[in-house]
């Protein structure tokens, strides 16, 4: 075949797959770009505040309009903070899901008891007069309408009286009715008038009968007491109905209406429960409180619900749906704003900032931050969220290293503030301990064991010592001295007991190398320092034991204690 024949067989075939490659992703290339392949939609942000997320397109408070997070391309957040599986079940982190739902807005409270305004009655007088004959005993008596509660005399109407039967005699019936007239406004009532009438003479004492059946309130006179018509005599309430007040902040009030039903307990009757309905809510707010009353209504037959009575309240509110709800325990709340700590999954958390609304039944609606479906830490979320504001989330939350062990002995000085020599107990103010990391402060110690004394010591005297950790972990005075007299500092060492020479205050210890000193691993003879007893010690225990220097080389024993490690008691 001719050679130029295959090279043009070559190239025609070369063109005819890339038309067939290049014309096929042409003409189907609207349908893939819209098929598999497309980044996938996290979620909206506004371009202002990436902490403001939407599950969908929209405008952000600022009226831009939110812009699209791909998936792969979310921003590196310094806020996430990581946790390890065994950190997680460590500190017992518990996550719930941000549901949207039904969100039945329960509000709880607290109220007291009054009077109903409509069945009260105050019993006063028209005109001065002094009490005689009085039927009630004492506030709290029980009154029905019509009953007698007292008798008063009243030179005035008295007088009214006589002008009254003189104008009867007389026959003049306009005088008739303008003494009759006179004689009522001065609380005289038609059946009494109308007895005077027929006796023919004045009544000395007129009688005053209760206006209605209840509870006497208010009582502010006694037998003989002066009564004037600016006076309240007696209160009696009707208790078979009452009102009960709950004074609720704005945004609670916002959501009562009238006839919402309310159930009631009191503290003083457990078990049992009352129901009523929002009667009425107060049209101001208080300028003390900065509270608005809410009244409700209650049957009260059996007179259990006392006037001024707390009680406790559940005024049911018209459930709302499609609300966004997190439990209560999810939100730290600050001063300044409210957060939740989100559960991106992996052991990764991320604090995020959100607005919240009413509570009730546990749960707390959100407003905005937060997306259905997500999940939010509900326990220990106050340890996460201070690790992401204290380091940035820069240092991770991840399972503990192996820690160097604290140093077996710490020096210090400070001062003595007081001294408990019967406790084993004593008061320091103490300098910086940077082996311990602590700053200057009063602590109290007490002693490691008996063998440390305190005696000698004084408030108010600066002292060096040595602190050493007990079986339980504890920093305990292992040893003490006055400082400023020139001796050396304390210096701690470990050993075993060679020789007891309680006679002659001093012991043999075959200690290990002490590197504070330099000094080797050698058996060595201590005298003992004053208040040092060798009682319950014996010859082979294993002993930390502090010693200081009084002279070049000659060192005193201070102070010791048995090894707990070696199998003895501390």
């Amino acid at each position: 075949m001719n050679p130029r024949t295959l090279i043009l067989g070559a190239v025609v075939l070369t063109v005819g797959i890339l038309i067939g490659v290049f014309g096929g992703r042409l003409m189907g290339g609207g349908d893939a770009t819209s098929g598999y392949g497309e980044p996938e939609i996290l979620y909206w942000v506004a371009p202002m505040d990436p902490d403001y997320r939407r599950d969908g397109p929209g405008q952000s408070p600022m009226g831009m309009d939110l812009v699209p997070v791909y998936a792969g391309d979310e921003p590196a957040d310094t806020s996430t903070v990581m946790i390890s599986p065994s950190v997680e079940n460590n500190i017992g982190v518990r996550t719930a899901e941000v549901e949207r739902g039904r969100f039945a807005e329960d509000l709880t409270t607290v109220g007291y008891v009054r009077p109903v305004d409509d069945l009260t009655s105050v019993v006063d007088v028209r005109a001065q007069g002094w009490i005689e004959d009085l039927r009630v005993a004492a506030v709290g008596d029980v009154v029905e309408a019509g009953d007698l509660l007292f008798r008063m005399y009243s030179p005035e109407i008295v007088t009214a009286q006589t002008e009254y039967l003189q104008a009867v005699r007389v026959g003049r019936s306009g005088l008739v009715s303008a003494a009759r007239s006179r004689l009522q406004a001065l609380g005289v009532g038609a059946a009494q008038i109308e007895a005077i009438a027929r006796r023919g003479e004045a009544q000395r004492l007129i009688e005053i009968y209760a206006p209605r059946s209840g509870v006497v309130l208010e009582m502010n006179v006694r037998e003989g007491s002066h009564v004037h018509p600016s006076m309240e005599v007696m209160t009696i309430a009707d208790l078979g109905e009452v009102w009960v007040i709950a004074d609720l902040f704005e945004d609670a009030a916002a959501v009562i209406t009238s006839e919402q039903d309310v159930h009631m307990r009191s503290p003083a009757q457990p078990g049992r429960m009352w129901h009523g309905q929002v009667e009425y809510v107060y049209p101001t707010v208080d300028a003390t409180s900065r509270s608005i009353p809410v009244r409700m209504r209650f049957a009260n037959a059996d007179g259990a619900l006392r006037p001024e009575a707390f009680v406790n309240l559940r005024i049911e509110v018209a459930p709302r749906d499609g609300v966004l709800s997190v439990p209560a325990e999810a939100v730290i709340r600050t001063g300044q704003s409210e957060r939740v700590i989100l559960a991106l999954g992996g052991g990764r958390y991320q604090p995020a900032r959100v607005e919240t609304g009413p509570e009730a039944q546990g749960r707390v609606e959100v407003l905005s931050g937060l997306a259905a479906g997500e999940r939010v830490v509900v326990s220990s979320q106050f340890l996460i969220d201070s690790e992401a504001n204290l380091q940035g989330a820069s240092l991770r939350m991840s399972p503990a290293e192996e820690e160097a062990p604290p140093p077996e002995v710490v020096y210090g000085s400070g001062v003595v503030d007081a001294i408990m020599a019967g406790h084993g107990m004593i008061d320091l103010t103490h300098d910086p301990i940077p082996a311990l990391d602590w700053p200057v402060m009063s602590m109290s110690f007490f002693a490691l064991d008996e063998t440390v004394s305190l005696d000698g010591l004084a408030v108010g005297q600066t002292v060096d010592f040595s602190l050493r950790q007990n079986a339980d972990g504890q920093w305990r005075i292992a040893s003490i001295s006055a400082a400023g007299s020139g001796s050396e500092p304390l210096v701690e060492g470990r050993g075993r007991v060679v020789t007891l020479m309680s006679e002659f205050g001093m012991v043999e210890i075959d200690h290990e190398r002490i590197e504070a000193i330099n000094m080797p691993a050698m058996s060595m003879v201590y005298e003992l320092d004053d208040g040092v007893s060798l009682d319950g010690l014996s010859v082979g225990d294993e002993v930390v034991f502090s010693i200081e220097e009084e002279a070049p080389g000659q060192w005193r024993l201070t102070g010791y204690s048995i090894r707990s490690d070696a199998g003895e008691t501390p």
